[in-house]
């Protein structure tokens, strides 16, 4: 008989003595983003992982795809030192005038004496002498981007501690497969990886970056018959199991596929602070300054947050009400699956050949801004409308978040229906007199009522019509596939007044 946790593995909430275990005899895998942020922490921090690494010894690996991103995106985590210097230097010298400036004009008022103020302007000058002193003192301690690699203190460090320790790249074919592989989880949203849906256009391997860490790491572990850890800085639902904002472990599906992919081994998945708060299990002592540095979030590791049904539904209404294109431009990129071309895009709107598409996006940005202060929306999102430049810089298409894509396709997981109820997949059945309707119309815009539609179908539309917004918009039900056969789409659903507007497509 089985007991409480058998095929539910997953589900098991590990004990810090396991974790301290594991760190002593698991394989520690790390992913890109953790060797990534060695050039982003500060010096201690940098050095106190590193530390950790080396006493971790044969057991730590990279796999291939990590290491590939870590070159690929290496210059951009360098940054400008220069630049960031420059800006800061620029700022004091400012604040130190306008400082000078309100002190000249406050010791004018109360006849403070001169021999007063100026030793106060001493002080002042002083303390910004201070403050610019620091900056150049900790510019030598940055790497630029043309430092060669000799000179890198955190490359020349990582290729004595990386030698031997990243995973071959398998056989292209078995490559191909894998990134395969890891496209189709994320269509079916599954575990880790998916949210990075809107990466399909960026790389060679799209989305499945994150999947090709994982289940290489996974294959190393099970060849060395070990427990697994994944170091990584990654921090988004699509590897986290979460109850509201308590981090538990990985998800749940991927702690019991590793179960049983390994033959009974346990997955583990830290960040870079929960690392170095564990330290002490690999006789390592850290300062307690790198614990606060590496748990400090930072603006462009900022976990993504989701849009939600109301969310979409009330941008929609918003770029409709103002009579704005990009209200179309998301439908019709929903309907084709997440991505609508140039030309699809100059169709709907009506533009010229030679249209420039620069500005775009401002108004998805602006209510999306708008509707994050309403707080409909988490801070950060995906932007509404992803620009692509796969071309250079005249754009090719652009891109919609995974989520809109099925919350406006009726595929969102929160009971919005596919069909009908009575399981109809066609055009036809009661939506027929619809589609027949619109097809003898000669108009472009037909304003109707619910009532309206009601009357034409002599039947009641279905209950989600007056209850569920991107039902509407979506083509995966008979209606939506009904009123597309006609050759309009709906705008303008007012499920208030039960009013709509059908557009010729």
């Amino acid at each position: 008989m089985a007991g409480l946790f058998d095929g539910f593995e997953g589900y098991r909430v590990l004990a810090d003595a396991d974790v301290d275990q594991a760190l002593t005899g698991a394989l520690i895998a790390v992913d890109a983003n953790v060797l990534l942020n060695l050039y982003r922490y500060n010096t201690q921090t940098t050095e106190d992982l590193l530390t950790i690494f080396e006493k971790v010894g044969d057991r730590l690996v990279i796999p291939h795809q990590a290491i590939r991103e870590f070159h690929r995106n290496r210059l951009a985590a360098i940054g400008n030192p220069d630049g960031a210097a420059q800006e800061v230097r620029g700022a004091l010298q400012k604040n130190q005038r306008s400082t000078f400036d309100a002190l000249s004009r406050w010791a004018k008022q109360v006849a403070l004496a001169d021999a007063d103020l100026e030793q106060l302007q001493r002080d002042i000058g002083r303390i910004f002498g201070q403050l610019l002193e620091a900056v150049g003192n900790a510019e030598p301690d940055r790497v630029q981007a043309d430092t060669p690699a000799s000179k890198d203190p955190i490359l020349t460090r990582l290729g004595v501690l990386l030698d031997g320790r990243v995973l071959a790249r398998p056989p292209d074919d078995e490559w191909d497969k894998l990134i395969e592989e890891g496209k189709q989880r994320v269509e079916e949203q599954t575990p880790p990886g998916y949210l990075d849906a809107d990466k399909e256009d960026e790389q060679p391997e799209g989305p499945a970056g994150d999947f090709l860490v994982y289940w290489q790491a996974c294959e190393e572990a099970k060849r060395r018959n070990l427990d697994l850890i994944i170091v990584t800085g990654d921090e988004k639902e699509d590897w986290w199991w979460r109850h509201r904002s308590v981090v538990i472990g990985p998800r749940h599906e991927m702690a019991k596929e590793f179960f049983d992919f390994s033959g009974g081994r346990q997955l583990f998945l830290l960040r870079p602070r929960d690392l170095l708060l564990r330290s002490s299990a690999l006789d390592v002592e850290v300062n307690p300054a790198s614990l606060e540095d590496a748990g400090r979030q930072r603006d462009d590791l900022d976990p993504l947050g989701v849009w939600t049904a109301e969310a979409v539904a009330e941008l929609l209404r918003r770029l409709d009400a103002e009579g704005q294109v990009q209200a179309e431009v998301i439908r019709e990129a929903a309907a084709l699956g997440g991505t609508i071309g140039r030309e699809a895009l100059y169709g709907i709107c009506g533009y010229d050949d030679d249209r420039m598409l620069r500005g775009f996006t401002r108004p998805t940005a602006r209510i999306t801004a708008d509707l994050q202060l309403a707080g409909l929306l988490p801070d950060p999102v995906a932007p509404a409308l992803k620009t692509l430049y796969p071309e250079g810089v005249r754009a090719a298409g652009f891109r919609i978040p995974a989520e809109v894509v099925a919350i406006l396709r009726g595929t969102a997981g929160d009971g919005e229906p596919d069909a009908e109820p009575d399981g109809s997949r066609h055009a036809g059945g009661k939506y027929t007199p619809l589609t027949r309707w619109l097809q003898e119309q000669t108009v472009d815009a037909i304003p109707v009522t619910f009532a309206d539609l009601e009357g034409v179908i002599e039947k009641a539309l279905a209950p989600w019509a007056r209850h569920h917004l991107p039902y509407w918009y979506s083509v995966r039900n008979s209606l939506g596939r009904a009123i597309a056969a006609g050759g309009f789409r709906p705008r303008q659903v007012d499920l208030t007044s039960e009013t709509l507007t059908l557009v010729r497509r």
